[in-house]
């Protein structure tokens, strides 16, 4: 099993006509950065379902959740949603919460991972 990671990185930032650097920001500050994730998520699922219908393996991956992706909206909804569109399994993406949520020992943060944990969704180091 090959795992991958969805979302943007320094190897797919080369590929893009405007550099994460230029709009996280701008997203980051109208706490909206969840809608990225969401939409990395809801591109992972639809790749998935085109490799479910070719009888092709699919390969899960690591996504990321921070800070403001919990406290902007109902990712947990958003989450279980898009499992459900697309028919994914639990093992098929492995939940991270970013290092500087983790280092929020809030309960917010405490409650979170628990929620991520009794949803059934695996991950959640950091």
């Amino acid at each position: 099993m090959r795992p991958c990671r969805a979302g943007l990185t320094p190897d797919t930032a080369s590929c893009l006509l405007l550099s994460p650097g230029k709009f996280i920001p701008a997203l980051e500050a109208n706490r909206e950065v969840y809608k990225v994730d969401c939409h990395a998520l809801e591109g992972y699922g639809q790749d998935a379902e085109f490799l479910r219908e070719k009888e092709k393996e699919i390969f899960p991956i690591s996504f990321n959740i921070s800070r403001t992706d919990l406290e902007a909206c109902d990712i947990y909804q958003k989450i279980e949603d898009t499992f459900a569109r697309y028919g994914l399994s639990r093992d098929q993406v492995h939940i991270e919460i970013t290092e500087s949520a983790l280092n929020d020992s809030s309960q917010a943060m405490v409650e979170a991972v628990q929620h991520f944990h009794d949803l059934g969704l695996p991950g959640l180091d950091g």
